[in-house]
């Protein structure tokens, strides 16, 4: 990466324990890197943010306020009803279980919540547009949400074909809002599309609203969990984390604070570049780096 993209600390000489308003994380923001027509995958933790006036639907409106009406906010939410590991893999649901599961309907699906209780003021937006993957649902509000969020196929979360592509393909920037390193989902892409052999691939089933009623669909992705047996170690880091931190390290992406939140922004297609070549190299070796 150039120059330009190097970290860059900011401080703003504000009491870190008063409360910021709007106008605050605008500046932070800002200052941050974050500009009017950008497209900005946002991975927030409010409690690392601090305290705000108005409280999380502030720090929504800021982040809208900074990309502006030609930005795009875009967020991977998931879902916290998912079915996934009670059906991965040919595993079955008793049958009442299964008669009772919710399906999955875009429009009022709650977000997964171990992703951080933003994701709630994200979908409850009323321009926000929602994926129909339950598992791999990504949300978006502003210009492009219809083009990132249509087209989500049940069998490539992930990968070629999925709102992720879309977000590398239209120059997208990822924003960690105090969010740790092993939260930057974008790279789960950089997983699906590297050359590397005996990537695990995961099957499930799913509850889905279609025409009014439930209907149970099958469902395969890359394993976000583990791509490779040794990113797979429970308690590990996993691949995601360790190209983040190995990235971070070499000095790429800008950091700065936003109301108390250390904070990085990194542009996607370079981090997505840099960790198939990671993952590639690691998997030249039939026993990978364990770091």
């Amino acid at each position: 990466m150039g120059q330009g993209d190097q970290g860059r600390q900011h401080q703003g000489g504000v009491n870190a324990a008063a409360p910021a308003d709007r106008s605050r994380l605008v500046r932070d923001l800002r200052a941050l890197g974050l500009r009017p027509g950008d497209l900005a995958m946002v991975h927030a933790s409010l409690r690392a943010l601090g305290p705000v006036e108005g409280g999380p639907a502030e720090v929504l409106a800021a982040l809208l306020d900074t990309v502006g009406p030609e930005g795009t906010l875009f967020a991977f939410v998931s879902w916290d009803q998912s079915p996934y590991l009670e059906t991965l893999d040919g595993r079955s649901l008793p049958a009442e279980a299964r008669a009772n599961w919710p399906a999955f309907d875009a429009a009022s699906a709650p977000p997964y919540r171990e992703f951080g209780a933003f994701n709630r003021f994200v979908c409850a937006h009323p321009q926000v547009r929602r994926s129909a993957h339950p598992d791999a649902s990504m949300a978006a509000i502003g210009r492009l949400a219809d083009e990132l969020t249509r087209d989500h196929s049940l069998h490539e979360g992930y990968g070629r074909g999925s709102p992720l592509e879309r977000f590398v393909a239209h120059g997208g920037r990822v924003l960690l809002l105090g969010a740790p390193l092993d939260a930057v989902t974008v790279l789960h892409y950089a997983e699906a599309i590297a050359d590397i052999p005996g990537k695990r691939r995961v099957r499930y089933e799913v509850p889905v609203l279609q025409d009014g009623r439930k209907v149970w669909l099958r469902a395969e992705n890359f394993d976000t969990n583990g791509i490779l047996d040794v990113f797979a170690h429970e308690g590990e880091p996993d691949a995601v984390e360790r190209i983040a931190r190995d990235y971070v390290a070499q000095g790429h992406g800008r950091r700065g604070r936003v109301g108390n939140a250390p904070c990085h922004l990194f542009e996607a297609d370079p981090i997505v570049a840099y960790g198939v070549r990671w993952l590639q190299a690691q998997g030249l070796s039939s026993n990978p780096t364990r770091r």
